[in-house]
């Protein structure tokens, strides 16, 4: 699969409505998600020029937006997201364009980019991308999911053992070892930590396997069945719970911060 073909699948997502689609663990009831709320606090939005790659629906440019921010870019390639975001988040601060981030000029004190570069065709083309956009002394944030944590071990066991689907949409699965090394290639410094510690090795890991372990054995047509694995997640809770901890790598999500040097 190429990010070309996620396309039509984010249009027929954004269509649909993203929190009928998507796991409701990726989302806080009326509260602001736990990755977006460290993105708000990692930097003083006041004054600045930022741009979101990827900004879907629109809530963090919105929010960036409330900030203080003297003007914020949404984009996104999705035109159904983007047509959601100029109805629902609106702002005199805040413009939107269904473009894609090749085509983007421009110079910004801030680009933040959240679970977009695990869909890309080349992840360091993007962020070199993102790099050339930033004005002196710029940075840029991303988000994507973290797969240093028992959740993430386990499944990516099924990937490079049994080439298991077990994600719909993500081309890559990263870690803080691929992002130490690009930081190392485009001469910047980074700065990173991980969030959501209770989905990486907690409670909300046992409700994620519950629903995902059955569809992705069933999509992946691995010969096992439900008894067998209601008997692995029922294990999970009463031997990984209870002894992890948490650790700077250990959350289901990462936030890494790139500055120029």
């Amino acid at each position: 699969m190429k990010n070309k073909d996620l396309k039509k699948i984010y249009n027929k997502i954004y269509k649909k409505g993203e929190k009928k689609h998507f796991s409701s663990l990726m989302f806080s009831g009326d509260k602001v998600p736990p990755a977006k709320q460290e993105v708000l606090g990692e930097v003083s939005w006041e004054g600045k020029t930022v741009l979101d790659a990827g900004c879907g629906t629109g809530e963090l440019a919105y929010l960036i937006a409330k900030e203080g921010a003297k003007k914020v870019f949404g984009i996104d390639y999705s035109k159904e997201a983007i047509d959601i975001a100029k109805k629902t988040y609106r702002h005199p601060h805040l413009s939107y364009e269904n473009t894609d981030l090749k085509k983007m000029k421009g110079k910004f004190d801030v680009v933040v980019s959240l679970g977009t570069l695990e869909h890309l065709d080349n992840p360091f083309e993007a962020l070199k991308k993102l790099a050339g956009l930033l004005a002196p002394r710029g940075s840029f944030i991303i988000t994507c999911p973290n797969w240093t944590n028992p959740r993430g071990y386990i499944l990516m066991t099924l990937w490079f053992l049994f080439r298991a689907k077990i994600t719909l949409a993500d081309l890559h699965y990263l870690t803080p070892i691929e992002f130490e090394e690009w930081a190392k290639k485009l001469k910047m410094t980074l700065s990173w930590r991980t969030v959501e510690q209770e989905w990486g090795h907690g409670d909300k890991m046992i409700r994620d396997f519950e629903k995902r372990l059955p569809n992705v054995a069933r999509d992946s047509k691995l010969p096992t069945d439900k008894k067998k694995i209601q008997e692995f997640i029922s294990w999970a809770g009463t031997h990984i719970v209870p002894l992890e901890k948490n650790h700077i790598f250990s959350g289901a999500v990462a936030l890494y911060h790139f500055r120029k040097i």
